[in-house]
């Protein structure tokens, strides 16, 4: 997520015009960069960006391919172990869906993510608002990577802690202690709610650039 939000504050996110499951080496060589360059160039952001240098082509595009280098090394460092341990025996039973549920979200999050990209390569490069991914897919490629997070959290507290014993606790819970529990419980659903709304809330306003001022506004206030 913080890799995500450094390669959106670099503007490096519609850098790399394409996109490959396996995923590939950067450019090596100055003719191969120059190609890099000019496949850029095809592209609506180039338009409002035509007095970018090479250089500066390669600084954006270095962001954008260590952030997808990111996601592939964390689905490797996630599949490798898992199929270790799952052939030794050492993953619950009981977690087997929280498991392959999570695979499907890590796999699921980098076709959003190019799907989100796409969203930003096929815009009229005419218009007057900076080229940008859309918001509605930005919110979901957020979304997405923190219902991961807080998954694989849960897993990680599950396995740490075992239900059998989490079960022998709550039966020598007193009437009034559950009931206290039941009641932290609830302000713990609400304050994670309030949460999500407030980061997907977030992304809208980075998408839609809400959260800068209205410069026409300012200026024409001002002259009055």
């Amino acid at each position: 997520m913080y890799a995500g939000g450094i390669t959106r504050l670099t503007r490096s996110g519609l850098s790399m015009t394409d996109w490959r499951l396996q995923g590939t080496l950067p450019p090596m060589t100055q003719v191969q960069w120059e190609i890099e360059f000019d496949r850029y160039k095809q592209y609506p952001e180039w338009q409002q960006r035509q007095s970018m240098t090479l250089d500066e082509f390669k600084f954006i595009y270095f962001w954008e391919y260590g952030h997808r280098m990111m996601g592939r090394f964390v689905g490797v460092a996630f599949t490798l172990p898992g199929i270790y341990f799952f052939a030794k025996g050492m993953i619950p039973r009981r977690i087997y869906p929280r498991i392959g549920l999570l695979f499907a979200l890590g796999g699921t999050q980098g076709l959003i993510g190019w799907w989100m990209v796409r969203s930003g390569l096929n815009l009229d490069p005419q218009q007057k608002k900076e080229i940008r991914v859309s918001p509605y897919r930005l919110a979901t490629h957020l979304s997405m990577a923190f219902t991961t997070y807080v998954l694989l959290l849960w897993t990680a507290l599950d396995v740490l802690h075992d239900e059998q014993a989490a079960r022998s606790v709550v039966t020598r819970m007193s009437l009034e202690t559950m009931k206290y529990a039941r009641r932290i419980r609830s302000l713990a659903v609400l304050g994670g709610c309030l949460a999500a709304t407030t980061v997907v809330s977030g992304a809208y306003v980075a998408g839609n650039d809400a959260g800068k001022p209205c410069m026409s506004c300012s200026s024409s206030s001002s002259s009055e």
